[in-house]
């Protein structure tokens, strides 16, 4: 939600409402009347998608064609706009967006009451980060036309709370390990044995207490098959995806998990093959793009990095949204969008933040539960 102007952005919001100040707005050096008219600019553009005309504007605004048309031509010659052809109407350069956004970041908020319906509905989902994740961005994707993102940090050294070896049914069992940030579940483990005469709770309370309190790397494989190896019956493969489930839990590596990025083939920016490719074949570019948000969030809740300012060519034609959650008290990733630098930024900033806020405020009371 953003604030109506001149709202003091350091002051309590109305009931249900957080204001944070997320960064600085920069100092302007144009007369509030170029600042309306380039206001309108951005936003209309945004909409439409072609150049702005002074006409179009002067039927928005109490002022003449030609003075629109002498503000537009100060505002091209201070590098705000661009005019892709002489008879052309005008359209944002990146500084045009800066300006724009900062407005806006001045005067957003976190809406408390959709922050808790988000965590409401997280809270349905079991204690799995892998679905939480999943589940943050499918809301961003239903709610934007943008590509969604999510930026798994390396994993904080995880605590084993339990195993638990489930029945699915006569021939089929799962695994089940629980620790401090969530439950990670194997996939169907076949067996020849009838299920019921496998001793499934006593197997799994002996590798729960071998288990129980140990982190993710103290866990020896050689002790869980000595363990196996005292029962008779035990499924063909237990072994080896126990070991799958561990080797996952224990991955070191940062990730970035995106939504389908045909997303962004709806947007004129990207429609050329070629473009698309080449835009899709950057984004891959795992190390690059995580440097680049890493870089230019730093501690805030969120922050815009609006084509050029992102320091690399490949992304120049884009503008990426990143908001800051918690995984643990000593870790954190990120969740956004990608999409043209003519983003929807009133809509999608707030809702980046939002979301943001509510899978932080889920994965602590995750962390609450597994302390207690």
């Amino acid at each position: 939600m953003l604030l109506p102007p001149g709202h003091n952005s350091t002051a309590a919001g109305s009931r249900g409402r957080i204001v944070v100040t997320l960064m600085d707005t920069a100092k302007l050096t144009i007369s509030e009347r170029k600042r309306r008219i380039l206001r309108l600019l951005v936003k209309h553009y945004i909409q439409r998608v072609k150049p702005i005309s002074s006409g179009y504007l002067a039927k928005l605004m109490s002022l003449s064609s030609a003075t629109i048309r002498n503000e537009l031509k100060d505002l091209t010659e201070l590098g705000y706009l661009e005019q892709p052809h002489p008879a052309s109407g005008r359209i944002p350069t990146f500084r045009a967006y800066r300006l724009y956004v900062d407005e806006l970041m001045s005067k957003l908020v976190v809406d408390a009451d959709e922050v808790q319906h988000l965590v409401k509905a997280f809270r349905q989902l079991e204690r799995e980060l892998e679905l939480l994740l999943s589940s943050s961005l499918e809301r961003l994707m239903r709610e934007s036309p943008y590509l969604a993102y999510v930026t798994v940090p390396e994993h904080p050294p995880l605590i084993i709370r339990s195993l638990n070896l489930l029945e699915v049914d006569r021939h089929q069992l799962v695994i089940v390990l629980v620790t401090d940030l969530g439950v990670t579940q194997s996939g169907i483990i076949q067996t020849d044995v009838p299920v019921h005469k496998l001793r499934l709770g006593l197997l799994s309370e002996r590798l729960t207490n071998y288990l129980r309190g140990r982190r993710i790397r103290q866990v020896r494989m050689r002790e869980l098959r000595r363990i196996l190896s005292d029962f008779t019956r035990v499924p063909v493969g237990l072994a080896d995806r126990l070991e799958q489930v561990l080797a996952r839990l224990r991955e070191p590596e940062e990730r970035v998990i995106f939504t389908e990025a045909y997303r962004l083939l709806t947007h004129p920016e990207f429609g050329e093959g070629e473009r698309f490719r080449h835009l899709v074949d950057s984004i891959s570019d795992r190390e690059r793009f995580l440097s680049t948000i890493e870089q230019r969030v730093g501690d805030r809740p969120l922050a815009a990095i609006i084509g050029d300012e992102a320091g690399c060519e490949e992304f120049a034609d884009l503008s990426i949204l990143a908001s800051n959650y918690e995984l643990d008290e000593s870790a954190r990733g990120q969740l956004g969008v990608v999409g043209p630098t003519r983003l929807e930024y009133r809509k999608t900033m707030p809702l980046v933040l939002n979301v943001a806020q509510a899978l932080s405020q889920v994965l602590k009371e995750w962390r609450s539960r597994g302390e207690g």
